[in-house]
């Protein structure tokens, strides 16, 4: 017979929208007993149902599952700044160090035609940073994963969930301005760069036909040269004919 902590996060599982995945249910009883265990006092200050939710939450992010934080906030009552709050003590209290990376943030917000573009943007952005000498930065931090993510997006012409790629990312609104400011400066030199690259490639492509053409002139002109050489005369005939000339001059004078 199933436990209560059981009936509870099967109960949620199921509101939630994830009952298909079999691996959900022992990964969130295995967090919710831990978290149960490690609470003393009013670590959390969490009802039951927060932390199944919770719970089930976390245990999507260590699966790599999707996860609808709208409609957690609604089952938890809670608004989404105290849930963010009680999700970032719960991982602490459960020593949880995942790092959210861009397939995560993708899988779990439905833009996993984002990923592709977004892994792309970020490996760019590092070696952008890194040329001018910033290579002690932690990329594990999941803003640069939130940020390439909401990046990749705007390019694809994806309207990005901008709220809750700021909340993946562990940022405040100014800090998120900040970073985003920061890769538009980026965006902006590698669009340059980009376009000078490709004016290369363009005058190449536009100096190539005139070289084949006149490779191609010449050609003709060594192919009429050779189609019909003189005819080398053999040296017995220039020979004999340079001696009848000569007696012919001689009997002449």
């Amino acid at each position: 017979m199933a436990s209560s902590e059981n009936k509870l996060l099967i109960q949620m599982i199921h509101k939630l929208g994830l009952s298909q995945h079999d691996q959900l249910l022992p990964k969130s009883t295995e967090l919710f007993r831990l978290l149960q265990l490690k609470c003393t006092g009013g670590a959390t200050n969490l009802g039951d149902y927060a932390k199944a939710t919770i719970c089930i939450n976390l245990a999507t992010t260590l699966l790599s599952l999707p996860f609808d934080n709208e409609i957690a906030l609604k089952l938890c009552a809670m608004n989404k700044s105290t849930y963010a709050n009680a999700k970032r003590t719960s991982e602490k209290i459960l020593d949880i160090s995942k790092t959210i990376g861009i397939s995560e943030i993708c899988i779990q917000l439905g833009l996993n035609q984002a990923q592709k573009e977004a892994s792309i943007l970020l490996e760019n952005y590092k070696r952008y940073v890194g040329g001018a000498g910033s290579s002690e930065i932690d990329f594990a931090h999941p803003q640069y994963a939130a940020m390439a993510v909401y990046q990749a997006c705007k390019k694809l012409k994806v309207k990005p969930p901008k709220t809750k790629l700021v909340a993946f990312s562990h940022l405040k609104p100014t800090q998120w301005s900040m970073l985003e400011k920061n890769w538009e400066n980026f965006l902006s030199s590698f669009a340059d760069v980009d376009a000078s690259e490709k004016s290369k490639v363009s005058k190449a492509n536009e100096t190539e036909p005139r070289l084949i053409e006149e490779t191609a002139v010449d050609t003709r002109t060594i192919g009429l040269k050779h189609s019909s050489p003189e005819k080398i005369e053999p040296y017995v005939n220039w020979k004999k004919r340079m001696l009848e000339k000569a007696y012919r001059e001689l009997k002449t004078r």
